[in-house]
């Protein structure tokens, strides 16, 4: 979380808490002092406790009245759920591109470069904002900027997963290759393969294998569910 040099407005406040929990700079199962929280965000408790509440309304904040609040731990249902959606989504609207043989590499040439550069410095939270960018640019090329928004505001979930799962070794590099893969086959009109691809794009499947491999590697992280 980043400290603001003047006082934090709400929807700061609940950005930065949001942020600093899918991109895991707050870990599943930490405790989050009320004091220490608005210290860093140079904010009143009343905005504190707003966000902490919408959060726990998400799923992402196990608030226990008299005791004590917690970064909830990972939900792989939550995550895959999400991640199905937006595979569903992204889909068809890669597809549609893909119909037309849009021209989309200028649109995405910059986002590719800096995508590979965090991807060879093992830079997984800004690989991820980049990943963001280069699908939002996607969506905007299509023309559909609004479900774009829509994806971006419930994938708190699927991002903390994200990290988690592009830590593992050469999934910076599948991931990378596959965006290259989405704009070739875009721009070659070819349904086959841009559908092949998008079908592990988003690990919706095979979900029961990729939950064990991340759960083995990081236990203390995920709800028992």
């Amino acid at each position: 979380m980043t400290r603001s040099s003047s006082q934090t407005g709400r929807t700061d406040v609940y950005r930065a808490l949001k942020d600093a929990i899918q991109y895991l700079d707050l870990m599943p199962g930490s405790v989050l002092h009320e004091a220490e929280l608005t210290q860093h965000l140079n904010c009143s408790r009343t905005p504190i406790r707003e966000a902490l509440i919408r959060l726990s309304g998400e799923y992402l904040v196990e608030i226990y009245p008299q005791r004590s609040t917690y970064v909830a731990p990972i939900d792989f249902h939550l995550a895959n759920e999400v991640a199905y959606m937006r595979h569903l989504l992204d889909s068809n609207v890669c597809l549609l591109l893909c119909r037309q043989k849009a021209c989309i590499s200028e649109a995405v040439e910059q986002t590719l470069y800096f995508m590979e550069r965090a991807m060879g410095k093992d830079d997984v939270l800004e690989y991820i904002r980049l990943d963001n960018a280069f699908h939002r640019t996607i969506f905007s090329v299509a023309g559909h900027d609004l479900i774009w928004s829509s994806i971006a505001n419930s994938r708190a979930h699927y991002n903390r997963v994200l990290v988690l799962d592009l830590k593992r070794p050469g999934m910076l590099q599948k991931s990378y290759q596959e965006h290259l893969q989405i704009v070739s086959s875009i721009e070659a009109g070819d349904a086959a393969t841009l559908t092949a691809v998008m079908d592990v794009h988003h690990d919706h499947q095979n979900t029961d294998a990729r939950e064990k491999a991340i759960r083995a590697q990081f236990p203390a992280y995920f709800s028992n569910d």
